[in-house]
């Protein structure tokens, strides 16, 4: 991608290749907007759905997926995305199916696409195989979400010799000192999680994320986004006016759950997502 002014206007032209986060974001600043953010665990409903749900998403004006690579104990997820994680491992999603499907869609993808999973599948797998992969594959970030900072400095050694970004996460609870080591080797953007708890919809105290993320941006440059509990255009749009991003998982999740089987499902979901992200 290679940014042209002309008349003082930023054209920004996309090449057949997945965009990079540094590249989206500076896009989105540029347009004096924020990122909405979807996840969707790969392989649910089937993994030939899950193709193409991921441009259906796309298509809708998502401006990052973050995909999730189902794992059995999925311990910050909440019974919606379990549910879907277990049908995703029954249908067969595994890392090789997740990096041959991206492989598949590459040449249609330009937004960026993060790999959110666990720290076990990544070690089963082969941690340098594993972002071996997502660098064949043009996957340029992740997140691993139980992964202390302490625990993987090797792991993060690897990451920047690909030049994956390893998305870290802060809480409501996170103590300014530890906001700072995470702040210290975050990268591509940071995930405030705006509950404590699982995922799933739920009321959110704005105000309180508002003071949050000023602290968190007293310690890092990087983006800012929020997950956990948004489900509605509403919770979307007062995210995005204090945070760098909005990221909306379980209620997407619900709505293929719930509407997969439909014979216009893709249309459907494409309108769904469409009133989401509106902006």
């Amino acid at each position: 991608m290679f940014v042209f002014p002309a008349g003082g206007i930023k054209i920004w032209i996309l090449f057949n290749n997945i965009m990079k986060l540094n590249d989206k974001f500076a896009q989105l600043r540029s347009e004096k907007r924020g990122a909405f953010i979807a996840y969707v665990p790969f392989g649910f409903p089937t993994i030939e759905k899950s193709k193409k749900i991921i441009l259906t998403l796309q298509e809708a004006g998502v401006d990052i997926i973050e995909l999730g690579l189902p794992f059995s104990d999925p311990l910050a997820d909440g019974p919606i995305i379990q549910s879907a994680c277990y049908e995703a491992l029954t249908a067969g999603a595994n890392a090789d199916e997740l990096f041959a499907a991206v492989a598949e869609l590459k040449d249609k993808i330009h937004i960026p696409l993060v790999v959110m999973t666990y720290l076990n599948p990544v070690l089963h797998y082969g941690v340098e195989k594993f972002l071996a992969q997502m660098d064949k594959n043009d996957m340029r970030g992740i997140m691993l979400v139980d992964s202390p900072i302490e625990e993987n400095a090797d792991y993060m050694k690897l990451a920047n010799k690909y030049d994956i970004a390893t998305v870290c996460f802060v809480t409501p609870v996170t103590p300014p000192l530890r906001v700072a080591k995470i702040a210290g080797v975050a990268s591509g953007f940071i995930y405030y999680i705006s509950v404590t708890g699982t995922t799933g919809p739920r009321a959110l105290k704005f105000d309180d994320i508002g003071a949050h993320i000023r602290l968190v941006r007293k310690y890092s440059p990087l983006p800012v986004c929020v997950g956990f509990g948004i489900h509605s255009r509403e919770q979307v749009a007062r995210i995005e006016h204090i945070a760098d991003g909005a990221i909306v998982g379980s209620a997407i999740v619900k709505f293929i759950k719930d509407n997969h089987a439909h014979k216009d499902f893709f249309i459907e979901l494409k309108k769904y997502i469409t009133q989401l992200c509106t902006k």
